[in-house]
């Protein structure tokens, strides 16, 4: 049987800042979680606010031709198809000189099936499709306090 899978890691906000960190400040999770993903994707999409125009320049530089972007009104989306490159960056260069992560979303595809979603700077995650032991291994990895919703 296959199940939805929400979950969020526990997080705080800086002083005047909306910016979700997560409680440990770390991103341990992040490399185990993203690699079991992006295995299984062949497109990946990746939202990030028009102000981080840094973000958004450097993230274009890595699909190179293979890849569509869209102007939003406060947010711009680059989609396009898995490379070692791109997955590479997404796993081991994926914060900004501040320690938070770089993009606001990201969508891992596989024939225009969504597999996996990470929303709100790497905090807060969404999977349609997931079977039992795969629930078990997130839960493995993810920090102590991760709020899970499971469902079919």
């Amino acid at each position: 049987m296959k199940y939805k899978l929400h979950f969020t890691i526990p997080t705080f906000t800086e002083d005047l800042d909306t910016f979700p960190i997560p409680e440990n400040e770390n991103y341990d999770y992040w490399v185990p979680l993203i690699s079991y993903f992006i295995k299984q994707s062949n497109i990946i999409e990746i939202h990030c606010w028009n102000d981080e125009k840094d973000v958004i320049k450097e993230t274009t530089l890595l699909f190179k031709d293979s890849f569509k972007i869209v102007n939003g009104r406060d947010v711009t989306v680059i989609k396009g198809s898995k490379t070692d490159n791109i997955s590479n960056h997404l796993l081991y260069k994926n914060l900004k000189t501040n320690g938070k992560l770089k993009w606001f979303s990201i969508f891992f595809i596989k024939n225009n099936t969504p597999l996996f979603h990470s929303e709100h700077w790497g905090t807060e995650f969404f999977a349609p499709s997931l079977s039992e032991e795969n629930i078990a291994y997130i839960k493995s990895i993810t920090p102590t306090g991760t709020d899970f919703h499971q469902y079919n």
